[in-house]
């Protein structure tokens, strides 16, 4: 028997589920910082009772403590996963500048988020020095593992990364056009190698791509 639809009561909108809650805690720590992710302010903006936010997290501390775990598993775990899956050394740098550059793979704004919250908090500041060595640390061994000595796959990874750090820190601005011209001499910075050429332009076309330039 077909199902008669219910036409005197609107159908309720699913309820909001603890992404939901996520979703809106990040977005108001990129945009406005640590100090404005409160349950009061984000009950409003989701259309909804303060109780809600209780079914998926015990206090405000509680919902922090997820926000820093989302951090950990979206930015760190983009890095190692990438590397993992590195068939060269190539690969493995270029798969760097790619998520670094794309804010889909990786945000470097809530990277930013974390690191201003960081300022104002002696725990999270340990998070985030202990997040920053383990990337530096997984950058270390992808070099180790294609050659390079203990301590020169260490500066080498702490060279890469503090430069893409920099990048963002510094709000530099600069076209993907201008950072592509560069590449050359950034690889062979990194890696003490030239790259490729067939290599080299297939990515500045597949970079040029994405940016739609």
């Amino acid at each position: 028997m077909a199902q008669t639809a219910v036409r005197t009561v609107k159908s309720a909108k699913p309820p909001l589920g603890k992404y939901d809650w996520l979703a809106a805690s990040l977005s108001m720590l990129v945009d406005e910082g640590v100090e404005a992710v409160q349950i009061t302010r984000l009950a409003r903006n989701l259309n909804v009772t303060r109780g809600s936010f209780y079914w998926h997290f015990k206090d405000r501390e509680d919902l922090l403590d997820a926000v820093l775990a989302e951090w950990r598993a979206a930015n760190s775990g983009v890095i190692t996963s990438c590397l993992s899956r590195a068939t060269s050394l190539t690969d493995g740098v270029l798969s760097l500048f790619s998520i670094w550059v794309e804010d889909e793979q990786f945000s470097t704004r809530f990277d930013q988020a974390i690191r201003d919250w960081a300022r104002r908090s002696d725990l999270v500041m340990q998070i985030v020095r202990l997040e920053e060595d383990e990337r530096i640390q997984a950058i270390a061994a992808f070099f180790s593992k294609h050659g390079y000595d203990e301590i020169d796959a260490f500066v080498r990874a702490r060279v890469l990364y503090f430069t893409q750090a920099g990048y963002y820190a510094l709000n530099i601005e600069e076209s993907m056009t201008a950072r592509l011209e560069l590449l050359g001499a950034y690889y062979r910075t990194f890696t003490g190698t030239d790259i490729d050429a067939g290599e080299a332009a297939a990515f500045k076309t597949r970079m040029n791509r994405r940016a739609g330039t």
